[in-house]
Formats: structure tokens, sequence, C-alpha cells
């Protein structure tokens, strides 16, 4: 392509990705702020609200391996509008949902629209930018926190409003809306062009189970998403019961979501392609295990500044941790199998972060062992660290050949 096509095809994807992205975080974090009023709806305890924070987790985990088939029987972009489809249906079931095991049922098809968008999102960016993967994941990481800032802002203005939190569950459907056309618009101004071939992967990668290097990277992303969806759904619910700041529930996890959307935007501005990103790592889990070790230890003490810190870690270790499966692969092909291996094992794990920490609040009946939980998860995360360098191109080739 020539340099104004591939400006025109930046455009286009950041757009497209910007769009997509928005629209596939508030089906979760919608829940945080209204979590209470669904509890005391369904009679749910604090164990079984956690299932709606991580029911999407095990599935954006499990539904992750099916993408690549489904990519190259259906194609990516078809594939990606189905999910968003599906998406804002099951959104608008589960806000009208007459009982809870309704309520479960429609939150799985919520998950199954979720995982399959974003497990191709990985194998798309290589397949049409692989010199920018970094700066492309941080677009696709920014939107998924401007969904989620949108969303634990106004979540809870709208139910009350409305009178009503079905009204805040389900107007985030019309996302969905707006994601469909701007990825069909995306999807138009790509065809046809040489960028497009990686759309359909010509053959089928294994997904790197006897590789060390992967098992370090999905154990990474997933302790980091253990921490970020245990606070989308307990952040909000515990500021209301504890009172450690004056801020509104709402507020507080609109903070923290705005601020994870600009550090990860942030973290993939940084130049470099398949360079050592370790030193970056240990930076921004430090700052999380910061936040988190004040959440923990001293609560009352400077709330906000915990909730700013432990967000700028948790959002540039997103970005960064996206990008290391694209790192650490040679074609689309590969890199979507590694970044599914990574969504598959990380979702899996992050899964139990809401499930735990609201255990931890039922047995305990406070907040405090919940915090050391999260501090604990980022200490462990901080020692994963020295273990995630790049591959070698020697090593990606060797991987090639082997894979053909």
């Amino acid at each position: 392509m020539t340099s104004t096509e591939t400006d025109k095809h930046s455009l286009a994807a950041i757009i497209g990705l910007l769009v997509l992205s928005i629209a596939l975080r508030p089906a979760i974090v919608s829940l945080g702020p209204i979590l209470l009023l669904i509890q005391d709806h369904y009679d749910l305890s604090f164990t079984q609200a956690a299932l709606l924070t991580s029911i999407p987790d095990v599935c954006m985990g499990v539904l992750a391996l099916l993408a690549p088939d489904l990519s190259r029987r259906f194609g990516t972009d078809r594939c990606v509008i189905a999910a968003l489809v599906l998406l804002g249906a099951a959104c608008l079931l589960r806000a009208v949902s007459p009982s809870a095991t309704y309520l479960l049922l429609s939150t799985f098809l919520v998950s199954v629209g979720i995982a399959i968008a974003g497990a191709l999102i990985g194998g798309w960016i290589k397949a049409h930018f692989p010199h920018r993967p970094a700066f492309f994941m941080g677009i696709y990481a920014a939107g998924l926190s401007v969904g989620a800032t949108l969303s634990a802002l106004l979540t809870a203005p709208i139910t009350e409003l409305a009178q009503s939190w079905r009204v805040g569950a389900g107007v985030w459907s019309l996302l969905c809306i707006t994601a469909v056309i701007s990825w069909r618009w995306m999807a138009r101004r790509f065809a046809g062009s040489t960028a497009n071939a990686g759309s359909h992967p010509a053959r089928s990668v294994p997904l790197p189970w006897c590789n060390p290097q992967a098992w370090w990277v999905a154990l990474y992303f997933g302790a980091s998403q253990f921490v970020v969806y245990a606070l989308f759904a307990w952040l909000a619910p515990a500021a209301t019961e504890t009172a450690v700041t004056t801020l509104p529930a709402g507020a507080l996890l609109g903070l923290f979501t705005a601020v994870f959307a600009v550090a990860s935007a942030g973290a993939g501005m940084i130049p470099g392609k398949a360079h050592d990103r370790r030193g970056l790592l240990a930076l921004c889990t430090l700052l999380a295990l910061l936040g988190t070790a004040g959440m923990a230890f001293a609560p009352g003490a400077w709330p906000t500044l915990y909730v700013l810190l432990v967000s700028t870690g948790l959002g540039m270790a997103f970005t960064v941790g996206m990008t290391l499966p694209l790192d650490n692969a040679n074609s689309p092909a590969e890199a979507g199998a590694w970044t599914v291996f990574m969504l598959f094992i990380g979702y899996l794990i992050a899964a139990l972060g809401p499930l735990s920490f609201g255990a931890l609040r039922d047995y305990t009946g406070n907040y405090n062992l919940a915090y050391a939980m999260l501090f604990a998860v980022l200490v462990l995360m901080l020692c994963l660290t020295p273990a995630l360098k790049p591959a070698t191109r020697s090593a990606v080739a060797a991987r090639e050949i082997v894979a053909t």
C-alpha cells in the first residue's frame, strides 16, 4: 500500500477498534454500581452475585478456543458482527430477566458475544498492522476502558432517573448497534486491500501448550485480570459499604476505569516492536501493588490515591500484556493462537477474582482479607515479570518450521 492508503487504513482501524471495544465492557462493568440492587431483587449472597462477573471471565477464556475455527470458516468480520449482535440482544434479555436463573443464562450469552469478538482482535491486528501491534492494541485497550468508564459513571444516574436497575443494565446494548455499523464500514474500507489478506488465516496453528513462555504470558495476564475484574465487580459496592471516601461509589469506579483507559492508551504509545518489555511490566505492576497495599492495610488514609495507582498500573499492564503474544508470533495465525491461549488460561484465572473476593466478604463480614488477597496476587505478578522476555527471531522461526 502507498503511504496515503496506509494512513486511510490506519484511521479506519482506529475508529473501528475504538467503537468496537467501547461496546465490549459495559455489559460487565455496569453491574458494579447496581450490584447491591440486583442482590436485593433476587436475594443473592455476595458469592452468588459475583457470578455475574465471573461467568463472563470463564466464557472469555473457554469460548476463545472456538474463535480461530469460526474465523477460518466464516471470516473474521462476519464473526465479529455476529458476536456484537448476540451481545446486544443478550444485554437486553438480561435487563428483563424474571428470575436469577434467567439472569445467569443471559449473562452467559453476553459472555459468548464478548468472548468471540475479543479473541479475534489480536490476530486481526497482527494481520493488518504487524509492525505497530502495541499502538493498535493500545487503541483497543483504551476503548475497552472508555466503555467501562462510561458505564461505571452513568449506570447509577440512569438507574436513579429511571427508578429501575433494569434500564441501567439494558441501555448499554445501544453501543452494540454503533459497533456493528462501525465495523461494517471499516470492513468495507479494508476489503480488497493487500492488508486484508490476513483476515482469513491460511492454515491452523496449534495452541502453544508446550511452550513455557506462553504459560508465563498467560499467567501474568490472568493474574492482572484477576485483580481487574475483582475491582470491576466490588470496588463500588465496597466503597458504598465502608464509606472510606466521600466520592459516590459510581464515581470512584468511574475514576478507576477512566485512569485505566488513559494508562492503557499511554502504554500503547511507547515506541518499539517486539522489544524487551519486562522493565515496563515491572513498573506498572509495582504501581498497582502500592495501590492495593493501601487498600488492604490502610484503607481510610488516601483511598483516591490508591485507586489512581491501581488503575494506572493495571491499565498499562493490560495493553503490554495483550501485546506479549504478538511479540512472540511471526504470523497472524500464530499471533491468534498465542492470543487465544493467553485468553483461555488468563480469563479462567480471572474468573476466580470476583468470586473469591465475594466469598471472602461473605466469610469475614468485611473487605480487609479480600483486598489483602489482591495484594498477594500482585506480588506474584511482580515475581513473574523477569520471565516475560520476548522471543528471539530464531526461536519464532523454529516454531514456524515445526508448525508447518
